[in-house]
């Protein structure tokens, strides 16, 4: 299979659904967000089931819904905490081109509602989980899109910009 796919990566937050909907839309490409497909199997909001079962169970209901997409020609919008397992990352980058699309920390804060989790340990703030996922989303992005002060039609064209230069 080759790389017929748009992967997104990044922080809650960082626009991954927004722009993927969009690029989907601008490319006649369809868009997979693995958060709804985690929702729609396990019947339950993702903060739900991180709360209720552990993060390790929630990280392995994510890793086998990635490992089980066998899409093309699709934008696919990852979970923030996608990049914690190489076997998803591995998979997603055999069938398409990651973009990080990479905000600011303060960006992070001030996009976060404020009844919103993300999936992370019980002891770990928010800029704990930051800096530790900077450099996974940094390691497998084939595109680092700097776009704190874009609007998602904007960031949608540039990485099609950037794609085109690949």
């Amino acid at each position: 299979m080759e790389k017929s796919n748009i992967v997104l990566i990044g922080m809650p937050n960082s626009g991954k659904s927004t722009v993927g909907k969009h690029l989907a839309t601008v490319l006649n490409m369809d868009f997979v967000d693995t958060d709804q497909l985690i929702f729609e199997q396990e019947k339950k909001p993702l903060k739900d089931i991180v709360q209720s079962d552990g993060l390790e169970k929630f990280l392995s209901i994510q890793e086998d819904i990635v490992k089980s997409l066998k899409v093309e020609n699709s934008v696919i919008a990852t979970g923030g905490s996608v990049i914690y397992s190489s076997i998803s990352m591995e998979h997603l980058k055999s069938t398409g081109f990651v973009v990080f699309l990479d905000i600011d920390y303060e960006k992070v804060v001030s996009r976060l509602s404020s009844g919103r989790r993300f999936a992370r340990q019980e002891n770990q703030s928010l800029l704990d989980v930051y800096n530790e996922r900077l450099p996974l989303y940094r390691k497998y992005a084939d595109i680092i899109l700097k776009c704190s002060d874009m609007t998602a039609e904007r960031i949608a064209l540039e990485i099609i910009r950037l794609l085109k230069l690949k």
